[in-house]
């Protein structure tokens, strides 16, 4: 049949463009194997819509023949009784058991997003009893697995090997002879963005999660890995302009809920009129410097806009490398850093700023021109210092850093802005006149 040739992805791709009727008479044609692929692949409000459709009893034989990680997101989306109820009703025991004990780990967890199709061989079988050994279980996975990993007689971690080492070892040599005994792993409580960049780091095809007595619970293969770094990427760049993704279920309902859009938006929003109302009141404490030299208000824009972009900069790099470990040394080497390059950026344009100044004042443009330039050293400087140093204060007080950045940083530096600018200004008044 011509819709069971097609790609998985592609599928999904032109069943979200159909009706609704037209979607669910398509999906019913495709094999059970192809149906359990799409479904994985489609986005979370058509998963609802085609769930809601089938009903249990064709959602039963679907959940059946899915990996158990998507199974798992699959059944997380809908109401507890719901996915209890499908559960129950699956002809797999085992299977079932396994979903129940993924359902209870946390959404954002290694064990959330882990799957329990993997292969794992005893540390003292002979390579032709693993060999046997895996003809009788690869079967039964879904997964494409090339990864083995070794355990005890106790199931706890202590190796692994790949596929390609165990078919071209000799017959009698042992498991634990083969193996590498430096095996990388997390816990079934490590946050999913860590498990995703170990694979990332180490260059791994899938990621052991074990449990707290160090047994082999589950893999995290490298397309879930993808998803999970895509999805964390989502999500910083939405907290990165102030919007709260942290209690929706997905990212994507921002689009079309609007109850849940105004819920995500409006706290920051609300932070970032506290804060630039002291704007406002510097300005209005600075009244009547503003009203007796008009033309240094004028460059009040340019200063804003320049010092939100460098610490919107420095808050981007900071971000960026501080999956590092961070350390005293490593955040007094970044803040010289981010400090030297903001006052080279701050001297480069606050000379360009003095040579603007005098296109728009002709006499005494020359101190205009200084003052200008002096302001846009010191408030890009103390730009630079502020986007670097606030992400990392909320990495240490364990707010989202992203947060960091946006309304909260732009609203600072404005206040810082317009302070130091009025107040230079203020102090060379009887020059610039």
């Amino acid at each position: 049949m011509v819709l069971n040739d097609q790609h998985p992805a592609d599928l999904a791709e032109w069943l979200q463009d159909m009706m609704p009727e037209r979607r669910l008479s398509c999906f019913r044609l495709l094999d059970l194997d192809n149906a359990s692929a799409v479904l994985a692949e489609l986005d979370t409000d058509h998963q609802r819509d085609l769930l809601k459709d089938l009903g249990d009893i064709g959602v039963v034989p679907i959940i059946s023949a899915m990996s158990p990680d998507d199974a798992v997101d699959l059944l997380a989306e809908l109401p507890k009784e719901k996915a209890s109820s499908i559960i129950s009703q699956m002809p797999d025991n085992e299977a079932a058991g396994d979903l129940y004990e993924l359902l209870s780990f946390k959404d954002d967890s290694a064990g959330g997003i882990m799957s329990t199709d993997y292969l794992a061989v005893a540390a003292s079988m002979t390579a032709e009893e693993a060999l046997a050994h895996l003809r009788e279980t690869y079967k039964k996975e879904e997964e494409e697995i090339y990864d083995l990993f070794v355990v005890d007689e106790d199931d706890k971690l202590v190796g692994w090997l790949s596929v390609k080492e165990l078919l071209t070892a000799p017959p009698e040599a042992t498991v634990e002879g083969l193996m590498d005994t430096n095996v990388i792993s997390v816990s079934v409580d490590t946050d999913q963005e860590e498990a995703a960049e170990k694979i990332q780091k180490y260059d791994l095809l899938s990621l052991a999660v074990v449990d707290f007595n160090g047994r082999l619970r589950g893999i995290i293969t490298a397309d879930d890995a993808i998803d999970v770094l895509e999805e964390e990427a989502t999500e910083d760049i939405f907290q990165t302009q102030g919007i709260d993704v942290t209690d929706s279920e997905d990212p994507d309902v921002l689009g079309s809920n609007v109850r849940q859009a105004f819920r995500a938006r409006i706290p920051w929003l609300v932070i970032t009129l506290a804060i630039e109302s002291g704007s406002a009141m510097v300005i209005t404490h600075f009244d009547n410097v503003i009203k007796q030299t008009v033309i240094a208000a004028s460059f009040m824009p340019l200063l804003t806009s320049l010092t939100g972009s460098v610490a919107m900069q420095s808050t981007c790099i900071t971000m960026r490398f501080q999956k590092k470990t961070i350390n005293l040394k490593s955040i007094l080497k970044n803040v010289w850093h981010e400090a030297r390059v903001g006052a080279m950026l701050g001297v480069t344009c606050g000379v360009m700023a003095y040579i603007l100044s005098h296109f728009f004042k002709q006499d005494g443009g020359h101190m205009l021109g200084l003052v200008v330039g002096i302001s846009l050293l010191i408030t890009m400087s103390v730009g630079v210092l502020i986007g670097t140093l606030i992400p990392i204060i909320f990495e240490k007080i364990g707010i989202e850093p992203a947060h960091a950045s946006g309304p909260l940083i732009t609203s600072l530096l404005d206040v810082c802005t317009m302070t130091i600018y009025l107040s230079i200004v203020h102090a060379f008044l009887s020059t610039i006149l």
